[in-house]
């Protein structure tokens, strides 16, 4: 997975621009935008601060626009 591009989309679907993202966030912009030129990919603590500043978890970022897997262990009743 790249990482930029899915910062780029969580940006995109809230109408955040990269350096609002990154002050929202508490990310240097730089950080982002190197990583992006540079064709980088972002550290797992920049990728946490990224999701404490959506409100997201770890593995909503990882789903990749698809719903967050439920965690719930209950059994559906048929």
């Amino acid at each position: 997975m790249n990482t930029m591009e899915r910062v780029k989309e969580l940006a995109e679907e809230r109408h955040l621009s990269l350096r609002s993202l990154a002050t929202q966030c508490k990310v240097p912009y730089s950080t982002l935008k190197n990583t992006m030129y540079r064709g980088g990919q972002l550290t797992v603590d920049t990728i946490e601060l990224i999701c404490r500043g959506l409100g997201i978890t770890l593995a909503r970022f990882f789903t990749e626009n698809q719903e967050e897997p439920d965690t719930d262990n209950r059994k559906v009743a048929s």
